[in-house]
């Protein structure tokens, strides 16, 4: 199969090596990922996408084991891309993460009506809670820069609680207002907004990491009840959207001691 090639034989002006299903979402989704740079194109990504899809087919295991090979590679295989492999890395990965979503979270459709509705809710819950979390965050913060990507993530839950409201309504469910003050997520953003006033960006980065951290749990245990597909897939592209979110937090609260956070993206 076209996957299980060796890595540095893929030609480097196409993606080859990927689905045309994967082709049309990156071509579509690119530009709303975290790691999007203005004035950027899709051909610049495109190449990192097929590094990391086949990569993790050729390699498996983790991104960071088999990212030496791939940076390698890059200066090979990006063809027309004016991204350094830093520059390229995020999306590399990104793709690297939906190879191995493909495989990790499958599904028969074999959950009843009541299940399904019953696991929207609880993302429901998520996306609000992490919209209001997210919002005080950018509000608190002293960073402009942190405050965007603060921002950027609440209208991100924010859009995930409408969709997901919409599908629950599709199917005759009744969407809860209030949400259960015992849900993990809940607890967690309930504690980080005692924490917002005056606590220091690298303290907030971690919390709202934290806060992610929740959230990301509550996407996989959705993924794991065998919803219909194409409930699935909308689930899994919350999920992933919320992991590379996640990751970015992540990098930016490891860096906080050492780099200026007013470079953040």
């Amino acid at each position: 199969m076209a996957d299980e090639r060796p890595l540095t034989h893929a030609p480097s002006n196409r993606l080859s090596g990927m689905p045309e299903s994967e082709i049309q979402y990156w071509r579509e989704m690119h530009i709303r990922e975290p790691y999007f740079e203005e004035g950027r194109h899709f051909e610049d990504y495109s190449p990192a996408y097929e590094i990391g899809w086949t990569g993790y087919h050729d390699y498996g295991g983790e991104f960071d084991t088999a990212e030496c090979v791939m940076a390698t590679d890059w200066t090979v295989r990006k063809g027309v891309s004016s991204l350094s492999w830093e520059q390229a890395r995020a999306a590399s990965r990104a793709a690297w993460q939906r190879a191995h979503n493909a495989r990790e979270f499958t599904t028969d459709g074999s959950a009843t009506p009541e299940d399904v509705i019953g696991a929207l809710n609880e993302l429901l819950e998520n996306a609000r809670d992490g919209e209001l979390g997210f919002r005080e965050a950018a509000e608190h913060t002293k960073t402009p820069a942190l405050s965007a990507l603060f921002g950027r993530r609440a209208q991100d839950c924010r859009e995930a609680a409408a969709e997901l409201q919409e599908q629950i309504e599709r199917l005759g469910g009744q969407v809860e207002q209030g949400g259960s003050v015992g849900g993990t997520a809940h607890r967690v953003w309930i504690q980080l907004r005692g924490l917002f006033g005056g606590a220091s960006d690298e303290t907030m980065l971690t919390e709202c990491e934290r806060g992610e951290d929740a959230a990301l749990e509550r996407y996989r245990k959705a993924l794991k009840q065998n919803l219909p597909p194409e409930i699935h897939a909308m689930v899994q592209r919350q999920f992933e959207d919320a992991q590379r979110n996640h990751d970015m937090i992540k990098s930016l609260r490891d860096r906080a001691p050492t780099v200026e956070l007013e470079s953040a993206p």
